[in-house]
């Protein structure tokens, strides 16, 4: 998994340095792969606004540009086909330093004098998109650093994680880590239900509860997809190595990286009737996103309407699945899949998807609720539109549960060999979020969270104390 650095530390800001928290971060299992800045080396670029563009009089593609800093004006040739009146983009000025030592000096382009230059992602190495200017947000602060504005000053941390470890494949699981490790305050993140303004819903039926056992849905109507998506979402989704689609794919992303859940954003015109969980029938045809026809098996969970399958449950979606520019109504999935059910699925279709990852290691069986309003939330936010009530449908039995497990003093003692005080076994047990109920004689009934499917037994307890 890669994550930005500084959106880490928005949730837990241990103060240290980055070299130390990497080496941290390897010492408790969480391994770092690889640590790469999020931009290229480059100093002297502000954010500058167009005010004005006109044909250059020698050449039909270039531009002869009217460009402010908000306290001067500057003329810069340009032969970008976006750049326009209004538009904010990097302004490298005179004396600028761009990535490859490439200084930004005056300059005549056939014949039109030109000071300073005008900046793609690539040329700064903030992006793969070179097709035209970077184009910066309408409230960026003309004037202002674009390092800074951008906090570009920041690291992208790869880490492979064990298969056991997917409650730390999100934002919010590496914070808990962290603040575990040098028990440090982890922000309080708080997510208000978003209320119903409308009553639509689709029914939901999930025919394999044992697969399923919990599928929540939400109608959003009348949305916008023509909205860009956030800068700060655009980056924050590039440092963690997701590219930008559009604002309804990139919300369901983010959520996914922030919370750890994995969610589906159904173009509500393409699904007929309701939504059916049920194991697909042998040799059903689905098209996946992709474009790629799939055969499936009798022993794949789909999500169907009531004509067909939509959707690998978990690994992909199918071709009637997803949202486009002509879009105007939601279907918002937040699902619960087992991962028995799921492991290996993807790797047998040829498949290998973020959320597959996620649920083959498993997922936390409480957070579809939350993460299904936190998307709302973003969803309304972005792209307008107004939310229907969730429908959930569970199946309690099918849930995951572990029962409280007994950890005694002299076993830690005995397999790690050493002491540990009773205050720092509850002080180290609570910042992973257990519950830790001291029931004297040197023990304690710990009550293991929904996140962590890895703790069933007592030596699983004193594997997390000697971390």
């Amino acid at each position: 998994m890669k994550f930005s650095e500084q959106w880490l530390r928005t949730w837990v800001n241990p103060q240290v340095s980055r070299e130390e928290l990497v080496a941290r971060l390897s010492m408790v299992g969480l391994e770092v792969d690889a640590v790469t800045p999020v931009a290229g080396e480059f100093s002297g670029v502000v954010v500058g606004e167009v005010l004005s563009t006109e044909q250059h009089p020698d050449a039909d593609k270039l531009r002869v540009c009217q460009v402010s800093n908000a306290s001067e004006t500057f003329q810069v040739v340009c032969g970008a086909p976006n750049v326009r009146p209004g538009l904010k983009i990097p302004f490298a000025m005179i004396g600028a330093q761009l990535p490859g030592d490439f200084k930004i000096k005056k300059a005549k382009l056939r014949g039109v004098e030109s000071n300073g230059m005008l900046c793609s992602e690539t040329e700064l190495q903030v992006g793969a998109d070179d097709s035209g200017l970077m184009e910066l947000a309408d409230d960026a602060p003309v004037g202002s650093d674009f390092r800074a504005y951008l906090g570009l000053d920041d690291a992208s941390i790869e880490i492979g994680l064990t298969p056991n470890r997917g409650d730390c494949l999100s934002i919010a699981g590496l914070a808990r880590e962290v603040g575990a490790i040098y028990g440090a305050a982890v922000a309080p993140f708080e997510i208000a239900p978003v209320a119903a303004s409308h009553d639509e819903v689709r029914p939901v039926e999930v025919l394999a509860p044992n697969a399923c056992p919990r599928y929540l849905g939400r109608v959003i109507r009348n949305v916008d997809l023509s909205r860009p998506t956030p800068l700060w979402m655009v980056e924050r989704l590039r440092r963690s190595d997701i590219r930008s689609i559009d604002a309804v794919v990139d919300v369901t992303n983010y959520v996914m990286l922030e919370l750890g859940q994995p969610l589906h954003a159904f173009d509500l015109a393409e699904i007929n009737g309701g939504i059916r969980v049920r194991m697909a029938e042998e040799q059903e045809k689905l098209v996946l996103l992709d474009g790629h026809e799939v055969s499936l098996r009798a022993d794949t969970l789909v999500i169907a309407d009531h004509q067909r399958a939509l959707a690998i449950a978990g690994v992909m979606g199918g071709e009637h699945s997803g949202v486009s520019a002509s879009t105007q109504d939601l279907f918002l999935e937040s699902a619960f899949f087992d991962t028995i059910a799921l492991a290996g699925k993807a790797r047998s279709y040829g498949l290998h998807t973020d959320a597959s990852h996620r649920y083959e290691r498993g997922v936390d069986s409480r957070l579809a609720r939350r993460a299904m309003e936190r998307a709302t939330a973003l969803l309304l936010d972005i792209v307008g539109g107004s939310a229907g009530p969730v429908i959930e449908a569970v199946s309690e039995a099918d849930l995951p549960s572990v029962s409280p497990i007994l950890l005694r003093q002299d076993r830690i003692e005995q397999m790690l060999g050493l002491s540990m005080a009773g205050e720092q076994v509850v002080s180290l047990l609570s910042a992973l979020g257990l519950g830790v109920v001291e029931q004297g004689d040197g023990c304690w009934e710990v009550s293991v969270p929904s996140h962590r499917f890895d703790i069933s037994l007592e030596v699983d307890l004193i594997e997390e104390l000697g971390r």
